[in-house]
């Protein structure tokens, strides 16, 4: 059930009337999300529901065990069990058939010719990604000392399944959700104007921008380059960091609303990423959830800076291998992982240097606009490998690019309105969102309707088919 399907609101409408309904009942509403939430899943498909319920009570049952255990050996025991679980399905249903087949290649190389071995007719489960990190993360948090574990089973059956979060994030942890859990619900008239306006965004975004150029510019370019010139597979590269960004935060938006209809609050996750003025930034913007998470749960594990600034370096390269390598099994994500990677270790370079000599960061105004234009187009080239279905699409897109052909016959003036429409929004300070959303709140709800009602007929008329979420795939 896509965010963008009227069946989903629908949904969320009953869910939403149920829950207030018997908000003040003690235990009936986080029943309710968890019926809601596993109902959710099943539309999917109904039997890998089963692996949900697998890793939900292995970690919940690790977890208090962990709350009890005092000697080292048994705590990294249980510890490992969570991991060995959760690690383990991820491996199995999402890399083990791309592993073995790129072993079996491998040997190919050397002389050594076998089939390799796949498991045949294997269904990669929905948010699989999203629901193993954020499982795992509570169990290493009540590992570490940083969260008691939860006694309340359905608490946290609904936290792993929440079904705002449960495609495609955000990747909230234990002590940002189960203790509104424990709360008693509140929704007040500024947080539901403020979820619907969220929404309503979330939808603009998705069909009105993201959706219009993939059908219209970036699938076209990426699949067959050749016919592209130069400017126009710029255009193409452009557009699908606005498609991506757009997507992926539309899906967030419409979480976050979903969420706080039902009066939680779900973690920010985005924060204007292509104003970044470098790469550190960057990641403090994007994704801000998997962010953290592959901070504190990865880069901290490893070592991070440890003994030698060299170590900086290697579990920074190592921390972004293992997080392009969580987007997908293929080559491109580990590329465009290990890029990032060496592109923030240069950053942290760059940093200490300038630190040694006392050189301060110019903020200067024209300074600053050649560092936010220099760490946006790193970032879009980087979004080559990330799109291209293979490395030898990549390289024919990056081929075209540098190609110094300028024709622009294949660049309607409906895209390109799209396009400066997508970068207005992307680049327009904050001050004019927030604007935005408290002129949305200060109007009164008969007019908030009929404005839903206008958007929503509007994306009617503008949406062909249904296009998935990009990031609902990983």
């Amino acid at each position: 059930m896509l965010f963008t399907n009227g069946n989903y609101f629908i949904f969320l409408g009953i869910v939403f009337f149920a829950y207030w309904l018997t908000a003040s009942q003690r235990r009936v509403p986080v029943w309710l999300l968890l019926v809601a939430s596993y109902y959710f899943y099943a539309l999917w498909n109904p039997k890998l529901l089963l692996l949900v319920l697998l890793i939900s009570t292995v970690d919940y049952l690790t977890a208090l065990a962990l709350g009890s255990a005092k000697s080292l050996p048994r705590r990294k025991l249980l510890l490992a069990l969570s991991i060995l679980t959760d690690i383990g399905a991820l491996f199995t249903f999402k890399y083990f058939n791309f592993f073995s087949s790129s072993l079996s290649e491998l040997l190919g190389r050397f002389g050594w010719h076998s089939s390799p071995f796949v498991f045949s007719g294997l269904v990669l489960p929905l948010g699989i990604s999203f629901i193993t990190f954020r499982s795992l993360s509570y169990v290493i948090d009540v590992y570490r000392g940083n969260f008691t574990p939860t006694r309340n089973y359905l608490d946290y059956l609904a936290f792993v399944a929440f079904f705002p979060t449960v495609i495609a994030g955000p990747i909230v942890r234990a002590s940002e959700l189960l203790p509104q859990f424990r709360q008693g619900p509140k929704l007040t008239n500024e947080s539901g104007a403020e979820a619907l306006f969220l929404i309503v965004l979330g939808l603009i975004k998705k069909i009105a921008i993201a959706d219009f150029l993939g059908n219209n510019l970036v699938n076209r370019v990426f699949d067959e380059p050749q016919f592209y010139s130069s400017l126009e597979t710029l255009a193409g590269i452009y557009g699908y960091a606005l498609q991506l960004y757009f997507d992926f935060s539309a899906y967030t938006d419409i979480a976050i609303g979903s969420a706080l209809l039902l009066g939680i609050r779900l973690p920010e996750n985005f924060n204007a990423p292509y104003r970044a003025r470098d790469l550190r930034d960057f990641w403090k913007r994007w994704h801000i959830t998997l962010s953290r998470w592959l901070f504190d749960y990865v880069y901290v594990a490893i070592g991070g800076l440890r003994k030698r600034r060299f170590n900086l370096y290697r579990n920074l390269v190592l921390t972004f291998l293992i997080g392009g390598l969580w987007h997908g099994p293929a080559w491109t994500f580990v590329l465009w992982g290990a890029l990032h990677g060496l592109g923030l270790s240069l950053n942290h370079w760059w940093a200490a240097w300038r630190k040694r000599r006392g050189v301060k960061r110019s903020e200067q105004g024209w300074r600053k606009a050649i560092a936010v234009f220099i760490t946006f187009n790193f970032v879009c080239l980087t979004w080559v490998v990330f799109r291209a279905e293979s490395l030898s699409g990549a390289w024919a897109v990056l081929k075209r690019l540098f190609a110094l052909k300028f024709a622009a016959g294949n660049l309607p003036i409906s895209t390109l309105i799209v396009l400066t429409v997508g970068y207005f929004g992307v680049w327009a300070p904050q001050r004019i969102w927030d604007k935005v959303l408290t002129g949305w709140a200060r109007l009164p709800s008969p007019v908030q309707a009929m404005m839903i009602l206008g958007v929503a007929l509007t994306l009617y008329y503008l949406s062909g088919t249904e296009v998935k979420f990009i990031y609902g795939t990983f």
